[in-house]
């Protein structure tokens, strides 16, 4: 599904063909009708501006975007939904070629005729990078805490508070392992 292409996120496409080699400034409200247009499930709600900044050149337009706001998320643990605040910052450099591909992860080749540009779909790729892996409720997370101190760790301070801990009977062993 193309993002032009469904009613009122037609905003969210940029007309670059007759744009002149300069600085063009653009700022966008993403909200839930903006997530809805999305077949997906990580975000339902949010509200978040975002700035786009687009320097045309003859052979590339870069592209700055700075988001800001919240989203509603629902917590892994209660399913409880909250909000969580967003700050991110990204760059995508479109250079002109012969066939439209993505060369990297922030720089897209697009073709001389290429007349609009699609922010919609980088801005909501942004948001879905700034989604933490782990989403918790606030009200757990001083709860976590104090759980993340039964990770497993490998650093040497472990490795010599299990020395110490450990029966002197295995001491020989321990030595051959060191060896």
């Amino acid at each position: 599904m193309q993002l032009g292409s469904v009613k009122g996120m037609r905003k969210f496409v940029i007309d670059i063909y007759r744009m002149r080699n300069k600085l063009h400034q653009f700022e966008f409200e993403v909200d839930e009708v903006f997530f809805s247009s999305f077949d997906q499930d990580l975000i339902k709600n949010g509200k978040l501006k975002a700035k786009i900044d687009l320097d045309k050149n003859d052979t590339f337009i870069g592209m700055d975007v700075n988001i800001e706001g919240t989203l509603e998320l629902i917590c892994d643990r209660s399913l409880d939904p909250y909000h969580y605040p967003i700050k991110e910052h990204r760059k995508v450099i479109f250079k002109y070629g012969d066939i439209e591909s993505e060369l990297d992860h922030d720089v897209v080749m697009i073709t001389n005729d290429t007349q609009q540009l699609d922010v919609g779909q980088y801005i909501f790729e942004f948001v879905g990078l700034a989604v933490p892996m782990k989403k918790l409720h606030p009200r757990y997370v001083e709860e976590d805490d104090e759980f993340g101190s039964l990770v497993y760790s490998s650093s040497e301070e472990s490795d010599k508070k299990v020395s110490v801990e450990t029966d002197p009977r295995w001491k020989k062993l321990n030595d051959l392992k060191k060896n």
